[in-house]
């Protein structure tokens, strides 16, 4: 049997699109393919009504698509007069109170030696991180490096980086892919729910090469449980917690404070005449400040 919009579809004669938006307007949403895997979801017990997959509840979600979100130190309200440790540092791209299983404590702290040009090699033996590599950083480790923007739609939250990176998360009741149809990639694959004014998200299926932080890596077990929401109207607070038995003697825990600012994205494209690394293996070996090259690398 043809659903209504398929009915509409063949009477009126008009496109699948102008369908869509016909459904959209009317209240019809099933028609909608976020509500069609919120409909598969129910039959497995999920809720089909789920807050941010009608345009109507996304208007009611807290203001955060106004301007760009950048890390930044957390409102003084927000930090504990007898724990102030407990915040990271601002960005804290090299990580911050890591609970590692003993090899990789000692296989970070040799690498943060190469870094500060401390290791055997001395200053021409500084490693690389994912971007000198041209490729993503990837979750969680992108999340303290630039500035990120939210883009709501019916069923999904989408993340965009100003490194390019973007996350999707799926707020139509849809749970992870199986092992056997899974995708593993930089990103994850992100599902969540809204608690209140609260994002909750669990991120997994991580490429084994995203960054945890600076120049480490997930495995592929690592699961991302992110709490996401407003401080107040300019602040937003992001609580995670990093579980991965491999990596880890307890799960990593850690916030993370954005302060909101009104402007336009600044891209950042890896290894393009912007990308001014200079670099060799694994190594980075100097930094490129010739301003008129026309290509990377280039030397007038």
């Amino acid at each position: 049997m043809l659903s209504i919009a398929g009915r509409c579809q063949t009477s009126l004669g008009i496109t699948a699109r102008r369908t869509a938006l016909v459904a959209i307007t009317s209240g019809l949403l099933a028609v909608t393919e976020p509500h069609a895997l919120a409909a598969e979801g129910a039959k497995s017990g999920a809720k089909s009504d789920l807050t941010g997959t009608t345009w109507n509840s996304i208007q009611k979600l807290p203001d955060f698509g106004r301007g760009m979100w950048t890390p930044g130190r957390p409102p003084r309200s927000a930090v504990p007069a007898d724990r102030p440790a407990v915040q990271p540092p601002v960005g804290a791209a090299f990580g911050f109170n890591v609970p590692f299983q003993q090899k990789y404590k000692e296989k970070n702290e040799a690498r943060m030696q190469r870094v500060r040009g401390q290791g055997p090699g001395g200053e021409s033996d500084i490693p690389l991180s994912n971007s000198g590599f041209c490729i993503p950083s990837g979750v969680p480790g992108n999340m303290a490096l630039v500035s990120h923007e939210y883009v709501f739609k019916p069923g999904e939250v989408i993340m965009i980086l100003e490194n390019s990176e973007i996350r999707r998360i799926y707020v139509d009741g849809r749970g992870h892919p199986s092992d056997d149809e899974s995708n593993p990639s930089f990103q994850g694959h992100s599902i969540g729910h809204w608690e209140g004014d609260t994002l909750v998200v669990e991120t997994s299926q991580i490429y084994p090469e995203a960054e945890l932080f600076f120049g480490m890596t997930v495995t592929d077990k690592t699961v991302i449980r992110e709490r996401i929401g407003l401080v107040d109207k300019d602040t937003l607070k992001i609580d995670t917690v990093v579980e991965d038995s491999e990596l880890f003697t307890k799960p990593w825990t850690y916030t993370r404070y954005y302060r909101r600012e009104i402007r336009e994205a600044v891209p950042y494209e890896r290894c393009t005449l912007a990308d001014r690394a200079q670099k060799v293996g694994d190594k980075l070996i100097g930094i490129d400040f010739n301003v008129n090259r026309e290509k990377p690398g280039e030397k007038k």
